[in-house]
């Protein structure tokens, strides 16, 4: 591993060995946070005036304890220097009216926005929603307590606590959501000291677990739920009826679900191919398709539809432009609320109800992993551990009396 290179070099006295009649002057390095380069600085100012040496050491002293304790409290030379850039951080809304082209100084808002201008061509546009939503509100919080006036080099590990405490009482967030704020802070700061160069550690470290701890998984649907739901969406809404099956043999994610394309759809083999485009996990993936799914393709006449088309659109049928991303769920919680039924039941069950299925059925945990796409066995074994209870005949039907 390369050795990190610095982001400053501390002010001293240049003296020209002594000697009177050359040049002395403060000197001092900082890294360019626009070219990542380490650029230098001189102050001359004073020296020349000065014709006692005990007085130009006095004044080098002065100039050098200034300096420090202006790069000290977070100042930089490069504060003064306007640029022009896209401001990703910006409202969507605020944006689209008046466009986010911005002209301002090197802050913490400008690091934000190229970082995210980055991760926008890696993520997904899920991905990149969290991303965004979550490094804005680091940007206001940075800007309402003056952290966006020091340079980002200077950003700590403190700074970084007290954003999480803040947000965490103010907005009674889950564990689970402060530690992806955490997660994604981490991984813009390194962005910095990886790509920028204008950091040298991390501050994300020691994060305090605040938040509450809430069981956020979905909950799979039992039967009789399960089956006022889908005679529900069998009489009112079709459409959200197969999208349901097509998540519960498939374990396809609704987000999936709304870019497939019909050419996606191997009918002949019973294959279902997810492109990288769409997969959560950016990568190409290829799905079983269990009889009962092919059944409702071929009677609900998905099999003759435009192959270019896709599966879902706003006439019912397959189509040119996808539905909304929230329309599926949207559906789904007014269904279920008409019905009564615990709000724990969301669209995405319909995954975890069919894995509970198979988990009951006595399927191979590595079947299970390729089925749901998991990344290694251990996310399959977890997921297991987690939401299903160890299927034993001993334990349900030969269990010792208590007495």
């Amino acid at each position: 591993m390369g050795r990190r290179k610095s982001v400053v070099v501390l002010p001293h006295l240049v003296d020209a060995g002594g000697d009177m009649n050359k040049d002395w002057y403060v000197e001092y390095s900082m890294r360019d946070p626009y070219t990542g380069q380490m650029k230098r600085f001189r102050e001359y100012a004073g020296f020349k005036n000065i014709h006692s040496a005990s007085e130009r050491y006095a004044l080098g002293e002065r100039i050098v304890d200034a300096i420090k304790a202006k790069i000290t409290s977070g100042w930089t030379p490069f504060d003064a220097m306007a640029t022009t850039y896209e401001d990703n951080i910006m409202m969507d809304s605020v944006a689209k009216r008046w466009g986010n082209e911005r002209e301002g100084v090197v802050t913490i808002r400008k690091h934000l926005s190229e970082f995210l201008g980055m991760k926008k061509a890696e993520v997904s546009p899920k991905s990149y929603q969290t991303y965004q939503s979550k490094l804005r509100i680091f940007c206001e919080w940075a800007e309402h307590n003056g952290v966006d006036k020091i340079h980002v080099g200077y950003i700590t590990t403190e700074h970084v606590q007290d954003f999480i405490r803040t947000i965490a009482e103010g907005k009674s967030l889950s564990r689970l959501t402060m530690q992806k704020y955490g997660q994604i802070l981490h991984s813009f700061f390194d962005w910095m000291i990886r790509v920028k160069k204008v950091m040298k550690d991390n501050p994300v470290v020691d994060i305090p677990r605040v938040g509450k701890v809430v069981d956020q998984a979905p909950k799979p649907i039992p039967e009789q739920e399960r089956s006022l739901l889908l005679a529900a969406m069998r009489k009112y809404d079709r459409q959200l009826w197969v999208v349901c099956q097509l998540e519960y043999y498939c374990a396809i994610r609704p987000g999936e679900i709304r870019e497939l394309r019909v050419g996606d759809i191997d009918f002949e083999n019973g294959v279902i191919r997810v492109p990288k485009s769409i997969s959560k996990n950016r990568q190409s993936e290829s799905v079983s398709v269990p009889r009962q799914m092919l059944k409702v393709f071929e009677k609900e006449g998905y099999i003759q539809a435009d192959k270019s088309h896709y599966l879902f659109s706003a006439t019912g049928r397959p189509g040119t432009k996808p539905l909304g991303k929230n329309s599926f769920r949207n559906r789904f919680n007014t269904l279920r609320d008409k019905l009564h039924l615990s709000a724990d039941y969301k669209l995405y069950s319909f995954k975890y109800t069919g894995a509970s299925a198979l988990v009951n059925a006595g399927i191979d945990t590595w079947e299970l992993q390729r089925h749901l796409r998991h990344k290694s066995i251990d996310t399959t074994e977890h997921y297991i551990r987690r939401n299903f209870a160890v299927k034993s005949d001993t334990i349900k039907n030969n269990f010792p009396d208590i007495d």
